[in-house]
């Protein structure tokens, strides 16, 4: 059974983890070359059978990982597409990882059953649990644990890069590197509710490749306090809780970007990745020592 420690560590958990005014200057980085990045997905489960309850089918671990590239590709005809001004193309794609750390082919998928786990230590932090259940090499794999929670009990989280870049400079590199999303927000549902696209994935990427909520670090602060270090998302104090942008005003009475990824809208409404936003993850991929290996890691074919 999961400890009752987790549940309540994770009962408050949604999603989580540029600048206005502050004078930084995000360095410029070309956007031609497209980087692609090994993923390895431990499902954990509970038991069942592949495909059914916790234990996720190939087809919809496959499905969410398509729903990530067209999101992050901005994909014409795909829900990830938009024709926005401020819209752009990462050109950062992910794949499935086909050499594991041993050498031998896999399909990147790693299933755990949570039952067969013992954990011996109580950590503060229930991120720094999940190597226990499945963890590779972080310089060569993103490390995503699939994880069954309860529906709404928790969306995600990920651990945040280390960079010589505002809202990076302090982050720890040494600890537990990758991200969780709770089962039922994995891929497509038909669950009831907004968190049922597979966005929150998309959304937690976005957090593993240095990007911050819309407004920074402290929710419902002064707008002069908040802090998201990219210059072209209108200045915002709060999450947006549904599709509405008119219905919550930025600080300078702009209309919030709803549809970008980093807030915490419906998948439905999500489309969206800035310029900056996009130059910001690009920059941390060729400079973080705990990312810019993904770039060249030999777990995929690169051919």
């Amino acid at each position: 059974m999961i400890r009752n420690s987790i549940l309540i560590a994770l009962s408050s958990i949604i999603l989580f983890s540029c600048s206005k005014g502050d004078g930084v200057e995000h360095p410029e980085e070309t956007t031609e070359t497209v980087y692609t990045l090994p993923v390895v997905i431990h499902i954990v489960h509970t038991g069942q059978e592949v495909g059914t309850g916790y234990n996720l089918s190939n087809e919809r671990i496959i499905g969410q990982i398509k729903t990530l590239n067209d999101d992050f590709r901005k994909k014409e005809g795909t829900l990830g597409y938009n024709i926005h001004p401020l819209g752009a193309d990462t050109k950062i794609e992910f794949k499935l990882a086909e050499i594991d750390p041993n050498g031998d082919q896999t399909d990147g998928i790693n299933r755990v059953n949570l039952n067969d786990i013992f954990i011996d230590t109580e950590n503060d932090w229930f991120f720094d649990d999940l190597p226990y259940y499945g963890y590779w090499n972080k310089q060569d794999y993103i490390n995503v644990w699939v994880f069954p929670f309860e529906p709404n009990t928790a969306l995600g989280q990920s651990s945040v890069p280390k960079a010589n870049l505002p809202g990076l400079i302090d982050a720890n590199p040494d600890g537990t590197t990758g991200i969780m999303i709770a089962t039922p927000h994995f891929g497509t549902s038909d669950l009831v509710g907004g968190s049922n696209l597979g966005r929150t994935f998309t959304h937690e990427m976005g957090h593993f490749l240095g990007l911050k909520h819309l407004w920074g670090k402290i929710e419902n602060a002064n707008c002069l306090d908040f802090d998201d270090y990219c210059e072209d998302t209108p200045p915002v104090s709060r999450r947006t809780e549904n599709c509405d942008g008119l219905a919550n005003l930025s600080c300078n009475g702009e209309s919030v970007l709803t549809q970008n990824y980093m807030d915490y809208t419906d998948d439905a409404c999500m489309n969206m990745f800035t310029k900056n936003q996009v130059t910001r993850m690009r920059y941390v991929l060729k400079n973080s020592n705990v990312r810019k290996s993904l770039i060249t890691s030999s777990a995929i074919n690169r051919n």
